[in-house]
């Protein structure tokens, strides 16, 4: 006697699958700027979902971090500096806010995309509240963000607002 299968709705279910490294592969510096990376994504899709940091951070952890993504396996993110950032921007949101606002109008520049934008404020948060790492290493892992996602200007652009950003907050 044959058994019953049972019916299924769209495509069959599969398990997640394992992620492709382990948490702890690469250098420090290498999962902290992935850290970088991983919250201007968060940050993103908090934006375009309309979705809470908190289900945001855990949802990247457990399904983007150190998995294979499109082919590609990346360092896997310091997950506490990836959730210390990207609660932190939302903690300060408006603050972080204002001051970019002030320094991309000290640059005689106006509103910018919302990638950009997850970029600055990943960064000026950094700058405001990450004091024990040289501003240096926040502007130029930031830099390097931008680059994997823009050719032209925008690396200025971030260079010369978080540089103004500094100066404002870190004196």
């Amino acid at each position: 006697m044959a058994q019953k299968k049972k019916p299924t709705r769209g495509k069959p279910v599969t398990p997640p699958e394992k992620p492709a490294v382990k948490k702890t592969e690469g250098s420090a510096k290498a999962r902290r700027t992935a850290a970088r990376l991983a919250a201007v994504q968060v940050l993103y899709q908090m934006h375009l979902n309309n979705q809470d940091a908190a289900s945001a951070v855990r949802e990247y952890i457990s399904h983007r971090n150190g998995f294979n993504l499109d082919g590609d396996v990346f360092v896997p993110a310091d997950a506490e500096l990836l959730e210390e950032i990207v609660m932190g921007v939302h903690g300060r949101w408006t603050d972080i806010d204002g001051i970019i606002a002030a320094a991309l109008a000290a640059g005689k520049k106006g509103e910018v995309e919302t990638l950009l934008e997850s970029i600055l404020r990943a960064g000026t948060w950094e700058l405001l509240a990450n004091g024990k790492v040289d501003t240096g290493i926040i502007i130029h892992d930031y830099m390097n963000v931008t680059n994997g996602f823009y050719e032209g200007a925008e690396v200025k652009l971030v260079n010369a607002v978080l540089d103004k950003v500094a100066k404002t907050v870190r004196d």
